[in-house]
């Protein structure tokens, strides 16, 4: 009966149900005016009310659970939206002073014993970062990682279709090490067997599938090496 009536409505069967359809597309954009002072002041009432949880959930929380399923931990660690989600028997070196995101996947291959995932001191790594270790994977200290990264040692399994349900056999991985100040823009892909010199950009959106030498740009599908142009400031 009342989705008869809904579908009356919204099919506007008679000048009664167009009448209707008006009243409820009116109500549907109606807002509330600003009322200078008051709403600024629930605006600030509830970021402070959303930071204070967060950093209680941080402290008590968070970090307790994400130190406890890693090797080594080191001070400052800033989790920011959560514990990242972790997979496989993953083990995890973490330094000094890193801020890592709640939305991220840090995966070790089923494969190795003992996937490696080293992360040095000062790095941000970045919203919805993806890392699937299987042979090692390091990077350095003070790294920026922006958001949507992917970072990848290992195939996941065979190219051949008649295998692959199976996993990939562990000649598939190749380790990853990324320098220390190297920036890894936005959306980037960064593939097995990849070392990263120091100093290097990695531009938005690229797919490493080479080395990269220091103090280096890399940009495009695949990545081209280009010199990273050093500005100084006048003297």
């Amino acid at each position: 009966m009342l989705g008869r009536f809904l579908l009356n409505i919204r099919r506007r069967e008679s000048p009664f149900y167009d009448r209707l359809y008006r009243i409820a597309k009116s109500m549907v954009g109606f807002e509330l005016p600003v009322v200078p002072g008051f709403h600024s002041l629930l605006y600030r009432e509830r970021q402070f009310r959303l930071s204070s949880c967060q950093t209680i959930l941080r402290i008590f929380y968070w970090t307790p659970l994400f130190k406890s399923r890693c090797q080594r931990v080191g001070k400052r660690l800033q989790l920011v939206g959560g514990v990242p989600l972790i997979m496989g028997n993953l083990r995890l070196i973490i330094g000094d002073g890193v801020t890592m995101f709640g939305q991220s996947t840090l995966s070790g291959a089923k494969v190795f014993d003992t996937p490696t995932l080293t992360v040095g001191d000062h790095t941000h790594l970045g919203y919805q970062l993806i890392i699937n270790v299987g042979c090692d994977v390091t990077i350095g200290k003070r790294v920026l990682v922006a958001d949507r990264v992917t970072i990848m040692s290992y195939d996941g399994h065979p190219t051949d279709p008649g295998q692959r349900h199976l996993p990939a056999p562990p000649a598939s991985s190749r380790k990853i090490v990324i320098g220390d100040n190297v920036w890894i823009g936005i959306n980037s892909v960064i593939l097995k067997g990849v070392t990263i010199g120091e100093g290097s950009v990695i531009a938005s959106g690229s797919v490493v599938t080479s080395r990269v030498p220091p103090n280096s740009l890399a940009m495009g599908n695949p990545a081209r090496i280009y010199p990273l142009m050093m500005t100084c400031e006048p003297s």
